[in-house]
């Protein structure tokens, strides 16, 4: 039997409007406009500035936002960083990717990996197979090299300068005739990677395989994995590929705003 609300505990209209307007002002702030004042809040807003002002006192003494001492503007407070700490601790990267890869799978009918760095080299961490009979397995712990496959070309184009010379040793295994050896040739491709969004591997690896990956961004803007489908040569030409590179930059960004990136 459910229990009669009494009129003392029924939220009034005016509590939750004020809880509307208070989400809306948090809202306001960007990194673009990190300190924001009572005037330009309640423009954005259309809301009067009496009505701002008090808002954001109460905002103030839950810790949401701080003023700034110096200006008189408000910009956000440290007690948000707690409570996002909190939803970013629960997030798992495989369990948000799961969905995501099978969806790309079924798209580009190919094996679709998600890679992540573990020491010099890619580990894989989740797979979607392809439905075709003649496909890449994406073995689950798989590791391979950083200079000759798609995933590990993104990771390196997204690490930090100074750690690359602890992932790249200055020559380069061989694996085929389409492995690039020289170091200083594969950084060249580096700044091209981040710009394009993706990377891709022509039989780098392994002959008769190819692959295109994109990047993964954490809340921090720090590249967590890459997203990378992988299939036959014959069925992964320079058209495919052209074609394979928007959708996996868009699974990539999808995964990417479920963890905060």
């Amino acid at each position: 039997m459910s229990r009669a609300v009494p009129p003392t505990e029924r939220p009034s209209t005016t509590a939750i409007q004020s809880v509307q307007r208070a989400a809306a002002i948090l809202r306001c702030f960007t990194k673009a406009d990190s300190d924001l004042g009572v005037t330009t809040i309640s423009k954005e807003l259309g809301l009067h500035k009496s009505t701002v002002s008090r808002l954001l006192s109460t905002l103030q003494q839950e810790g949401y936002v701080e003023r700034n001492p110096e200006t008189g503007k408000y910009r956000l407070g440290l007690a948000l960083v707690t409570l996002a700490g909190i939803v970013l601790e629960r997030i798992d990267l495989r369990t948000v990717a799961r969905p995501h890869l099978n969806k790309l799978a079924e798209a580009t009918q190919e094996t679709v990996n998600i890679v992540v760095l573990s020491g010099a080299e890619c580990m894989n961490i989740g797979s979607a197979a392809s439905p075709r009979p003649i496909q890449y397995v994406g073995r689950i712990g798989r590791r391979t090299p950083l200079h000759c496959t798609a995933a590990g070309k993104v990771l390196l184009a997204h690490a930090p300068p100074e750690d690359l010379h602890t992932l790249l040793p200055e020559t380069l295994p061989r694996f085929t005739q389409n492995t690039i050896v020289q170091r200083d040739i594969l950084e060249d491709y580096l700044p091209d990677i981040r710009a394009q969004g993706y990377a891709v591997s022509d039989q780098e690896h392994q002959e008769g395989l190819s692959a295109i990956a994109a990047p993964i961004f954490d809340h921090t803007g720090r590249v967590q994995a890459a997203v990378t489908v992988s299939g036959p040569t014959f069925r992964m030409g320079p058209e495919k590929m052209g074609a394979f590179a928007d959708a996996v930059r868009a699974t990539a960004a999808e995964i990417s705003a479920q963890l905060g990136g």
